[in-house]
């Protein structure tokens, strides 16, 4: 009986040490942490690899490992930078916003902030352009310009902290881009209460144009729409006002194809 009990035991301990042997290191699984552990260089490679075969997501994942297992190295600040980009083209814009945040938080007198600010304005610019809009041709113009909005004002920060900055012409081109953007959304908002005969609420629209969006195309029609409005409130000294404006700035505006014999001639 002594020997059984000893053969069970041993056999027992073999069992346990059978399941108990080092399982094989996945040489993919970037939390290994055994022995077999990747190095920085190697994770940043890979991230480059998956990057160039347009697997970006895979490749955000990739680098936001380096950065958690390799805090201190060589490769750290760069992965940060490659992060947004990837993030960016795996179309996943409130990531990338929050790893350009990272960046410039952690790295706030580094030169690169202006590319992290710059892709920052970037992913902002396409936050409204979701699958929806796509999908259905939708004007984005006429959609919540609050992605606009803030996509401008990372554009003017870049501009401001960083004028020599190699982002600064494209910069420029955008945010005169955006404004015409914005000045058309509020003058598509203008339009709607027009319609609705809510004039106090379309001119203070139409009057936001004229003065925060010189120089954009809706500018016009905005004058028009605040003629038409001072009109219906009977404002006849605001909309003579009007006119003389648009008489001076427009003078084919079709305002004053049809002035009533009332108002002054203004020298047409």
């Amino acid at each position: 009986m002594r020997i059984l009990i000893l053969a069970m035991l041993a056999l027992t301990l073999a069992a346990c040490s059978g399941n108990s042997r080092e399982q094989p290191l996945d040489p993919m699984d970037p939390l290994a942490t055994t022995r077999g552990e990747r190095t920085a260089e190697e994770l940043y490679a890979e991230a480059q690899r998956l990057l160039a075969r347009g697997d970006h997501r895979t490749a955000a994942n990739r680098l936001q490992d380096l950065q958690a297992r390799y805090p201190f190295g060589g490769y750290f600040k760069q992965a940060q930078l490659d992060t947004i980009y990837a993030y960016y083209r795996a179309q996943e814009m409130e990531s990338a916003i929050r790893a350009a945040d990272r960046f410039i938080r952690l790295n706030p007198q580094e030169p690169e902030v202006a590319y992290a600010l710059y892709m920052r304005g970037r992913a902002n610019l396409e936050r409204g352009n979701d699958f929806l809009t796509r999908t259905f041709d939708i004007d984005r113009r006429i959609r919540d310009p609050g992605p606009m909005l803030e996509a401008v004002n990372d554009f003017r920060d870049l501009l401001e902290r960083y004028p020599d900055s190699r982002f600064v012409d494209d910069a420029e081109q955008r945010i005169r881009q955006l404004r015409n953007s914005l000045a058309h959304n509020e003058l598509h908002v203008a339009r709607f209460y027009m319609k609705r005969q809510a004039y106090v609420a379309a001119a203070n629209r139409a009057m936001g144009i004229v003065e925060n969006y010189q120089g954009t195309t809706s500018v016009e029609d905005a004058l028009g729409i605040l003629e038409q409005a001072y009109a219906a409130m009977d404002l006849t000294d605001l909309r003579q006002d009007v006119l003389r404006v648009i008489q001076e700035n427009f003078p084919d505006h079709p305002s004053l194809r049809e002035r009533p014999a009332f108002l002054p001639d203004f020298g047409a």
